[in-house]
């Protein structure tokens, strides 16, 4: 009789536990790289940085401190302003221990050099975002966005800087599809401990 009770509870709990809706589900931990900038500056760059940051973090998941990314990248002898092959963010995301690894880069802040318009004049922030599996070492998602943005004042600017608020919704840009298609996912969760 307490064999049945059993078998009963036992099927009871693995039917309550496939009926939680994914979002309820623990979020894997993340490293963010820092942004890598390459037509742009540290301190819009590190804005980006830090409104990936914010965009995880609003969605559960768990942010690895950026002080221990820095010091993580910075052992690792890495430079912001050097592109980096998978493996490279792979390793870094191991190191760190984190499950998923966000490689962001700045590739441009400015006015858009390849353009059908006569005078273009909202600048963009052009981010490229790579997140990898640490554990099943593959990429599971890519996206590469152009947020236009107004630099404000009425002169024409040359240089350009990324004041938070924009870098926050660049961020935003870029990771949209990712909590729509990616977060929860089995690319996800594959191979976590």
């Amino acid at each position: 009789m307490s064999f049945r009770i059993a078998g009963a509870l036992l099927a009871f709990s693995l039917i309550a536990g496939l009926t939680v809706p994914a979002g309820a589900q623990q979020r894997p931990s993340i490293a963010i790289m820092p942004c890598q900038f390459f037509s742009a500056d540290a301190e819009s760059a590190e804005a980006v940085t830090q409104g990936l940051v914010q965009q995880y973090e609003s969605q559960g998941y768990r942010v690895i401190d950026m002080s221990r990314s820095r010091d993580t990248f910075s052992q690792m002898g890495l430079s912001a302003n050097q592109h980096y092959p998978d493996r490279v963010a792979l390793s870094f995301g191991s190191k760190i221990g984190s499950d998923l690894v966000a490689y962001p880069r700045l590739l441009a802040l400015g006015l858009p050099g390849a353009t059908t318009e006569p005078n273009p004049t909202a600048p963009e922030a052009v981010v490229h975002l790579r997140v990898l599996n640490v554990h099943s070492r593959a990429p599971i998602y890519f996206r590469q966005v152009g947020h236009e943005f107004s630099p404000g004042g009425t002169e024409v600017a040359t240089e350009f800087r990324l004041p938070q608020p924009v870098a926050t919704a660049a961020a935003a840009d870029v990771t949209g599809i990712y909590f729509q298609r990616v977060a929860g996912s089995r690319q996800e969760f594959r191979g976590s401990r």
